[in-house]
Formats: structure tokens, C-alpha cells, sequence
């Protein structure tokens, strides 16, 4: 007999004993029309929520694995493991999540003797390059930016960047930036149209450019604020980070020579071709994990540079000088970033850090570092949201980080 916790499956599971394929065949029917996963109460735990990732088998598999984002990956992938109902096509894993919580999913189904799958779920090591890997097509976010999401009520809004395709009314381009030390960037751009030649504009400058810009749609998303008077008109700079994880490594690793670059040449000639800037104050740096890092390193170096400085899952175990994430990371030792925070100048440039709270140890490194920070004077603020290292996450932050 198949023990099933979610209520809307166990009634399903009657159904289809009772009535056969038609009551399947109606449950897809109404899932296609209502969206996914399921949703449902969790009796005497009013904070969270009973969420049941559904997945239509359409070829034989000796198993359905769904990968979201710090809630079944990594340690936890055994989580995400799906069961069949009965002997039905569909398959099914129900997880209870706290409100508030966010993530991005994907669904992967093993064909029959896949070497990914072992008895314990995706072999370990693999759960990131598994070869059958789709969105969930019943979730109502499967074909926009950020694919298949879980949404829980309290969640931070993403609406700027769920309006869909929208004409921005301003002018996109890419060029290339030699620095005066021969290093060769590519670089992204957007300013808006404005309302005449004396309006100020705004500038964020983000780094991994490229992911911004072409997948996550970020003209769009800051084009639906200022049209809806969240922030003022406001230009962006996406810096690509390079084809290969050891390139983005080697200019997100808080590189000095790449901060100053972007202080003393590539800000200046981005600004000086803007119509009207706004100046240093109005002018963000927004970076996430390795990004992040390099956000927060650049508002110690050069704080003059920045009004507003915003770092999302800053990667609090690097060290100058690593080429890849540690496999072991010292507890209770002080971090890289805490280091250069005793030293630094205090500067005049408001920081926000924002990171998930099902990141681990990163947590507590960045609340010491908030700690240290603000003890020491710096204009300095962490937010913990509910979630983990994941773009859906970050938009939001960087959104609220704009906007608050």
C-alpha cells in the first residue's frame, strides 16, 4: 500500500482505484490549469507548508530525481528522490518548507541502468551535470528567466522581472575595453531613454554581465521600476566574466587589479558617454557569490568609487590565491573578507549584503563580518532570506537593494 503525505495525492490515489485512468487523466487536466507543485497545509506547523513536486513520466525510468536549489541538492539530494504513485506514470516527492522560501528546480528522470542513479539517489558529484534535465512544465514560471520555482507565501516580490518581453525604449550595446595593462574586457550597456536632456541618470554596474543581461532580462526588469516610480531613471553596466569557471575565478577573485580597473577606467568611460550621470552617489555595484565577494572587496578598496555597494552570497571561503571552493572549510575561523574589514578605512559608501538562510556556514561567516562592520562604523546592513545561492533569490535582493 502507498503511503502518501500529501492529501491532494491521497485522494488522487483513490481515485485512480477506483475510477481508473480517467481520474489521472482529470488530475492533469486540473494541474495544467491551477499550476505547480502542489501546495498544502502542514497540520500544527502553521509557519510551513507541504510542497509536492508532480512529474508525467513520458519514457521508461528507473527513477526521477528533482534537484532544487540547497533544499535537495548537494548533502541533501537524497530529498529529492521521487516514488512512483502506484503503478501509475506519475511520480511524486513531497518536502515541508518553511513560508517565505523561494528556490529554483529542476527535474531529472534516469533512464533504466543510467550510471548518474544509484541506490542513494544521483551518484555524488553529479547532480549538476545530469544529462536529462528539464524544468517542470506544469509550473507557471517554467519558460521565464528563472525556470521552475517554488513560491511560498512571504516570498520577496519578483514582479519587475516576471513582466514578460517589454520594450525598453532605450538603447542596448556590447563593446570591448582594453585596460591600460592589456587585459581585455567585454562589456554590456544599457541607458534608458529619458525624459529630456536635463534628466540625471542612475548607474548600476553589475558583474557576470552576460547572465544579466541575457538571460535574466535585467534592462527589462529596471525599465518596469522606473516606469512604476521605484527608482529613478537608471543605466546598466554588465561586466562579462569570462567563457570558463577559472577566467570568472580569476576576475571575481576580489583581484585588486581588477577592482582598480574598474574604479579608474572602465567607470570613467562608461560615465562620460552617459547623457547626463548622476553621479558618484547614485552610481551601485551589484555582484553575487564570487561577485559578491569582489562587490564587498571593492567597497573596502575603493569606496569612493560607489554610493551603493550590494553583495548577494558573498563567497566568504575564498582566499587570494585559490583556484576552487575548498572542501573543508576551518569553523570559527576568521574569513579573507573579515580580515580586510578590521583594516579598511571606513569609507562613504552604504553596503548591503543579502544571503539565503539554507547557505550554511556562509550565514554566520556574513554575520560576523555585518557585526565587525557596523561595530567599526561602516554603513552596513544583512539581510537573511529565505533560501539559497540562486539567481531567483538574487534578482529579488537586487530589486529590494535598488528600490528600498
Amino acid at each position: 500500500m502507498t503511503a502518501v503525505g500529501s492529501p491532494r495525492l491521497a485522494r488522487l490515489l483513490h481515485e485512480t482505484r477506483t475510477e481508473g485512468s480517467a481520474a489521472l487523466d482529470r488530475f492533469w487536466r486540473e494541474l495544467a490549469d491551477e499550476g505547480a507543485p502542489l501546495v498544502e497545509p502542514v497540520p500544527g506547523a502553521p509557519e510551513e507548508r507541504l510542497v509536492t513536486v508532480v512529474w508525467r513520466e513520458d519514457r521508461p525510468v528507473s527513477g526521477v530525481y528533482v534537484m532544487a536549489n540547497r533544499v535537495t541538492d548537494k548533502q541533501h539530494a537524497r530529498r529529492g528522490m521521487m516514488r512512483r504513485l502506484d503503478d501509475t506514470s506519475l511520480w511524486y516527492v513531497s518536502l515541508r518548507l518553511p513560508l517565505g522560501l523561494r528556490c529554483a528546480y529542476r527535474v531529472h528522470p534516469f533512464g533504466p541502468d543510467d550510471p548518474h542513479l544509484t541506490a542513494d539517489g544521483p551518484r555524488a558529484g553529479s547532480a549538476r551535470g545530469l544529462p536529462d534535465d528539464r524544468t517542470d512544465p506544469f509550473n507557471r514560471h517554467a519558460t521565464g528567466p528563472f525556470g521552475s520555482m517554488i513560491e511560498l507565501s512571504g516570498a520577496p516580490s519578483l514582479a519587475e522581472w516576471l513582466t514578460g518581453p517589454r520594450t525598453t525604449g532605450g538603447r542596448t550595446d556590447a563593446f570591448g575595453f582594453t585596460a591600460a595593462d592589456g587585459t581585455a574586457y567585454r562589456v554590456r550597456r544599457f541607458v534608458p531613454a529619458t525624459g529630456g536632456p536635463d534628466t540625471e541618470l542612475g548607474l548600476l554596474v553589475v558583474f557576470d554581465g552576460e547572465r544579466w543581461f541575457d538571460r535574466y532580462g535585467i534592462t527589462g526588469a529596471v525599465t518596469a521600476a522606473v516606469e512604476a516610480g521605484r527608482m529613478p531613471p537608471t543605466a546598466v553596466v554588465g561586466i562579462e566574466a569570462g567563457a570558463t569557471p577559472e577566467e570568472r575565478m580569476r576576475q571575481l577573485g576580489a583581484s585588486p587589479r581588477f577592482i582598480d580597473t574598474l574604479a579608474d577606467e572602465i567607470l570613467p568611460t562608461v560615465t562620460k558617454a552617459l547623457p547626463r550621470w548622476a553621479g558618484t552617489g547614485r552610481t551601485v555595484l551589484s555582484g553575487q557569490s564570487l561577485g559578491g565577494l569582489t562587490a564587498l572587496a571593492a567597497a573596502l578598496r575603493r569606496p569612493e568609487a560607489f554610493g551603493t555597494v550590494l553583495a548577494h552570497s558573498a563567497s566568504t571561503w575564498w582566499r587570494p590565491g585559490m583556484t576552487a571552493r575548498p572542501r573543508v572549510i576551518a569553523p570559527g575561523a576568521d574569513t579573507w573578507l573579515y580580515e580586510q574589514a578590521t583594516a579598511a578605512q571606513v569609507g562613504d559608501v552604504t553596503i548591503r549584503m543579502d544571503v539565503g538562510s539554507n547557505e550554511g556556514g556562509m550565514v554566520d561567516d556574513l554575520r560576523a563580518l555585518h557585526s565587525l562592520m557596523a561595530a567599526r562604523g561602516f554603513d552596513v546592513s544583512l539581510h537573511v532570506y529565505t533560501g539559497g545561492h540562486d539567481h531567483c533569490c538574487w534578482a529579488a535582493a537586487l530589486m529590494a537593494g535598488l528600490t528600498g
